[in-house]
């Protein structure tokens, strides 16, 4: 008999996952090097990603001058002139993969400063306050000057930088090597003002199981306005969940939201009682303050009854 299983499986008493399946092997999927100066000795930075990483992961590198190391992006100085080839290699208790890396530059007795650059929006969020996560390529420079265009410089090499204000921001790196020659860069960046319409992507209902089998739905307003109801559900466990856009009558979102003090998102959670007007349970209140952007995008926030209620919250899941 032939058994073909396509799943992990979660132990509840040991509080561990184990697979029915053997796990996908480690796979090297990028291997970088980035000389650090314009002239020997060179430092040379490696960066690795590698995917599928499970279990105790060890990383080795080989820099082809008879010296090695475990770390896992390291820095390491070739004193003397050759063309050399790093050897890396990444192993866990499933598998073992390789990738060599050939840097003819540093048979060179001089190389050109090329600045460069690349950056991410934190969490794939632009809207401000907005965190940006720099990287740094240039090549042949080991003193970095940077100039975010709002008014903030930094010396790091590969900065995070937050911009508070929405705008087209002109970023400016200049690399210089240690004997003065230098190389500058710039980027445009634009951040988005904040969100002004906030969408509930799901809500989990938390209630006391006494209300279990209740009819319920959840009324939303901002502030006074009606914004929209969940379909009626009949709990039979618990948390209740609701997700947009099909169990949401009329509407799933705030809008004009302007992230004040004085906004408020109200949920009113009711009994429906078929023909009759239904019972109002519980009111659970948010303010919009609590909920601005802060770098995400999407996040989950749990929202309680205030003075608190046991065994009454919501989980909010929402999105810009």
């Amino acid at each position: 008999m032939v058994v073909s299983f396509t799943q992990c499986k979660k132990d509840p008493i040991r509080g561990w996952t184990f697979y029915k399946v053997p796990p996908p092997p480690l796979q090297i999927t990028k291997l970088t090097s980035v000389i650090k100066n314009c002239e020997p000795p060179y430092p040379v930075t490696f960066y690795q990603e590698t995917s599928n990483l499970l279990g105790t992961v060890t990383y080795y590198w080989d820099f082809g001058d008879g010296t090695t190391s475990t770390e896992q992006n390291p820095t390491h100085i070739y004193s003397t002139l050759g063309n050399y080839t790093a050897k890396f290699i990444v192993t866990n208790e499933i598998s073992t993969d390789s990738a060599d890396i050939n840097m003819p530059e540093l048979a060179q007795s001089s190389i050109s400063v090329v600045s460069g650059f690349s950056y991410i929006h934190y969490n794939n969020n632009n809207f401000a306050p907005n965190k940006v996560i720099f990287s740094n390529s240039s090549v042949g420079a080991n003193i970095f000057a940077w100039d975010f265009g709002d008014g903030v410089q930094s010396n790091v090499d590969a900065p995070e930088h937050v911009f508070q204000n929405s705008g087209t921001y002109n970023v400016k790196l200049r690399g210089t090597c240690t004997n003065g020659t230098y190389n500058e860069v710039n980027q445009q960046i634009f951040v988005n003002p904040q969100p002004q319409r906030v969408f509930i992507d799901s809500i989990n209902l938390m209630l006391p199981k006494n209300l279990q089998s209740t009819s319920l739905f959840i009324d939303m307003y901002h502030n006074s306005i009606y914004v929209g109801r969940t379909v009626v559900k009949s709990p039979s466990s618990y948390p209740i969940k609701f997700k947009s856009p099909n169990e949401f009558v009329d509407g799933y979102f705030f809008d004009n939201v302007q992230f004040t003090n004085n906004e408020i998102f109200k949920f009113l959670i009711s009994r429906s009682n078929g023909g009759d007007p239904p019972t109002l349970i519980y009111e659970l209140d948010l303010a919009s303050i609590d909920i601005q952007n802060r770098f995400y995008p999407r996040i989950y926030y749990g929202v309680e009854h205030i003075p608190h209620i046991d065994d009454v919250f919501i989980d909010l899941y929402l999105s810009y």
